[in-house]
C-alpha cells in the first residue's frame, strides 16, 4: 500500500474558528484538538468520529480522530491539524480579523511594523487572493487569444456566406417591393434593418446560452462551497456582437443590391 501525500496546515483551533469560516460538510472546527484532524471528502475515510492513520512530517505515525470534513475540491487547503501534530512547521501566514471598521488603518500600520524585520507583508483578504491565486502565463493567454481569433474568423466567414447564399432566394420579394413603389434605397434600408434585427436576436440567444452555462458552473462551484459572483465581459461581448451586426448588415445590403441589379438588367 502506497502512502498518499496530503499537505496540511497547522492551526490553533480557537483562533481558527474566530478568523476563518471553513466550508464544512460535517462536524465542527471547534472540535479540533491534538488527537483529531480535519480532512476533506477526497480522503478514503471522511466520516466524523472515525480514526485515520497518518504519518506526520517527521515520520511519526499517529491515529487521529476526524473532527470535521470539508467538501471535495478544497485542494491543498483541506486538511488541518494542531501545531503539536506538525513538528518543526513554520508560520507562513497569520490571519487577523478586526472587530471594528475604524481600526483598519491603525491595525495595518501596527502589523506592518511587526513584520518589517522578518520581511513579511500585510494584505487585505482581496489583496491576498490576487497575490496568491494561480494565474495563467503569457503563452497560455496568447494561445487562448489565438483559438478565440480563429473561432471568430470562421464565425464571420460563416455569417457572410449564409447571408450571401440566402440573397438569391429573395429575388421575388425584392421585386415585389419595387413594383409596390418602394425605391431602391428603401429596399436596401429594409434589408439592412432585417439583418440588424436578426443579429440582435442572435446576440440575445447567445447571451442566454452563455448565462445558462455560467449558472451551471456557478451551481457546481456552490456544491464545492466556493461562493463567487457571475461576471460577464460586457466590453468583449459588445464588441463581438457589434462586429457580427456590421458584417450581417453590410453583407445583406451588398448582396441585395447585386441581386436587384441583376434582376433589373442594369
Amino acid at each position: 500500500v502506497a502512502l498518499i501525500g496530503s499537505e496540511a496546515r497547522a492551526v490553533e483551533p480557537g483562533p481558527l474558528t474566530r478568523t476563518v469560516r471553513l466550508p464544512l460538510v460535517a462536524g465542527d472546527a471547534r472540535d479540533l484538538d491534538d488527537d483529531s484532524i480535519i480532512v476533506n471528502e477526497e480522503w478514503e475515510r471522511h466520516t466524523v468520529g472515525q480514526r485515520v492513520d497518518v504519518w506526520l512530517g517527521d515520520g511519526t505515525r499517529r491515529s487521529l480522530r476526524i473532527a470535521a470534513v470539508m467538501p471535495t475540491g478544497t485542494g491543498d487547503n483541506g486538511v488541518y491539524v494542531t501545531p503539536r501534530n506538525a513538528p518543526r512547521a513554520y508560520a507562513d501566514r497569520v490571519d487577523v480579523r478586526l472587530t471594528g471598521a475604524g481600526a483598519m488603518a491603525a491595525a495595518s500600520a501596527e502589523l506592518r511594523d511587526a513584520v518589517r524585520e522578518s520581511g513579511g507583508e500585510v494584505f487585505t483578504a482581496g489583496q491576498w487572493v490576487r497575490a496568491t491565486y494561480p494565474a495563467s502565463d503569457r503563452t497560455t493567454r496568447m494561445g487562448f487569444v489565438l483559438v478565440l481569433g480563429i473561432a471568430l474568423l470562421y464565425t464571420g466567414i460563416s455569417l457572410v456566406n449564409t447571408v450571401v447564399m440566402a440573397a438569391p432566394g429573395r429575388v421575388r420579394d425584392l421585386a415585389a417591393l419595387r413594383l409596390a413603389g418602394a425605391t431602391r434605397g428603401q429596399v436596401l434600408r429594409l434589408v439592412g434593418a432585417e439583418a440588424l434585427l436578426v443579429a440582435a436576436v442572435g446576440a440575445v440567444l447567445g447571451l442566454l446560452v452563455a448565462g445558462f452555462n455560467l449558472l451551471g458552473m456557478w451551481g457546481a462551484l456552490r456544491l464545492l462551497s466556493v461562493r463567487t459572483s457571475v461576471e460577464l465581459p460586457w466590453a468583449a461581448l459588445g464588441a463581438t456582437a457589434g462586429g457580427c451586426a456590421v458584417l450581417a448588415v453590410v453583407s445583406s445590403v451588398v448582396a441585395a443590391a447585386l441581386v436587384m441589379r441583376r434582376g433589373t438588367g442594369a
